[in-house]
């Protein structure tokens, strides 16, 4: 797939189709600090029941055992094997090509990092035990509460009740089948409740609510630029579209080098600069010299050389210039730009559920089906679980949600940013890749320069946390996976 239809099915599923750097260094730190053990419990119970059974009647558990010490706190065997269960979990989902035995014994490849992907997930482990403890004493010291920690909570037990009972086990079990038989139920109801708390205090300081007015006011000042949006057109060649592979020589020909494109994908978008200062429109010129066509909005990001141009103070209405095309920070080819404004992005993202299917016949049968039942939210999320074939949101019941202007292919969002939109709101729309049948579910409360100014706080405030994982392994540690 080339970059440029790489990057117009990533707007297609809701994810970034430029690259900030600032903007993806933020979402790292909030998946850092997300207490990822909320939810990853559920995903070994398939292939820990052997091993539970051969562990559980070996009668060697020793939960209180000492297990490690974590930046001069001592924990307990139980303490780690509840986040050592959740990476490894996480670990076994992503690299499917790993046997569910131990990993100690499993050689790491990745990188020279680690020597086995036991020693990965041990590293994984001591820096969510870190994370953890770290924010929640610093919600217990501001006094924080949330009546998201007690629903996560009890969302995750009534989901682990429904395994244990389907899979013909008691909850005890069922938890310790999980956690390698070191964890108990009421050992497991406490961490869980300590990570729900975690992931709440953070997500908390990433709300444009936990600032005050001046706060947010002061980050837009400081740098405007980080908080308007530009609408521009641009014409992307890539270099993979005019690649070429070597030819060897023959008796009446010469041979022909490998050429990966670059100079042909520079020389298309200076033709097309010509042309279209002549008075040809990008969009015509897309369909005569081939590229790929955008007509939309981004924020600024850095590493970019179209992001700083776009956003450069001395930019007017029309200028337009040949770049250097960049995907996540790799030249890919060359771009046309065509500025048309800037502005500050003040307005109000939204959230969406839909269900993307292949035809329209079948859209219009989903929405009825929908309208002959409930017609909750809750419903439609199931239907899109069932029948979507959008990979990026279909087991999240088609949500995407605090969608920005500039995300998605432009009939989407303009369904999407309909002024008159109401929450039950639902609706077909047709892209290039299949129908959707829609449903709104909000619209944020406060504006898109606001959520990225709490974000950019919050991101601050984070790296006032962070400390280096200095941590020892002790003996209590020969429990946790034994090979």
């Amino acid at each position: 797939m080339s970059a440029s239809r790489e990057k117009k099915v990533r707007q297609e599923r809701g994810t970034d189709y430029v690259s900030p750097k600032e903007r993806k260094e933020q979402e790292e730190k909030k998946a850092t600090n997300r207490a990822t053990a909320i939810f990853a419990v559920c995903a070994l119970v398939f292939v820990a029941f052997v091993v539970f059974t051969v562990l559980n009647n070996s009668g060697v558990f020793k939960r209180n055992a000492k297990a490690a010490t974590v930046n001069g706190e001592t924990y307990s065997v139980s303490d780690v094997a509840y986040h050592y269960y959740n990476a490894r979990s996480g670990i076994l989902n992503s690299n499917t090509d790993l046997s569910n035995s131990s990993l100690r014994t499993q050689e790491y490849t990745a990188s020279e990092d680690f020597d086995t992907w036991y020693d990965y997930a041990l590293d994984q482990t001591f820096r969510s035990i870190a994370n953890v403890d770290t924010l929640v004493k610093a919600a217990k010291a501001e006094g924080f509460t949330s009546d998201e920690v007690d629903k996560t909570v009890n969302e995750t037990m009534e989901s682990i009740k429904t395994n244990a009972a389907s899979s013909g086990y008691t909850l005890s079990d069922f938890i310790k089948a999980i956690f390698g038989g070191l964890v108990t139920k009421g050992e497991f109801t406490d961490y869980l409740s300590d990570a729900a708390l975690a992931e709440a205090f953070a997500n908390s300081k990433a709300q444009p609510s936990g600032y005050s007015e001046e706060a947010l006011q002061a980050e837009l000042d400081a740098d405007p630029n980080a908080y308007a949006t530009v609408s521009y057109e641009a014409l992307v060649f890539t270099d993979s579209s005019f690649a070429t592979d070597a030819v060897e020589a023959t008796d009446t020909t010469p041979a022909v080098e490998a050429d990966d494109g670059s100079a042909a994908a520079l020389a298309a978008a200076q033709n097309a600069l010509t042309l279209y200062r002549s008075g040809s429109s990008l969009e015509s010129l897309s369909e005569k010299l081939g590229g790929s066509y955008l007509n939309t909005s981004t924020t600024y990001g850095s590493d970019s050389e179209m992001l700083d141009w776009l956003f450069d103070d001395a930019r007017k209405e029309g200028d337009a210039d040949v770049l250097d095309y960049t995907y996540y920070g790799i030249s890919m080819g060359s771009v046309v730009v065509v500025f048309h404004s800037k502005a500050l992005a003040d307005y109000h993202t939204v959230s969406v559920r839909h269900i993307l299917v292949e035809d329209e016949q079948t859209a219009k049968d989903l929405l009825a089906e929908f309208e002959a039942g409930e017609q909750t939210e809750d419903a439609f999320a199931a239907l899109a679980t069932e029948h979507s074939t959008d990979t990026g949101s279909a087991e999240n019941g088609g949500l995407y949600e605090n969608v920005y202007k500039g995300q998605m292919v432009e009939p989407f969002e303009t369904w999407c940013f309909d002024e008159s939109r109401q929450t039950g709101d639902t609706g077909i729309v047709a892209t290039d890749y299949g129908y959707h049948v829609m449903y709104f579910v909000s619209r944020n409360e406060y504006a898109f320069w606001q959520q990225l100014a709490a974000n950019k706080l919050a991101a601050a405030w984070q790296e006032t946390l962070s400390t280096e994982v200095e941590s020892e392994q002790l003996d209590g540690m020969k429990y946790i996976d034994p090979s």
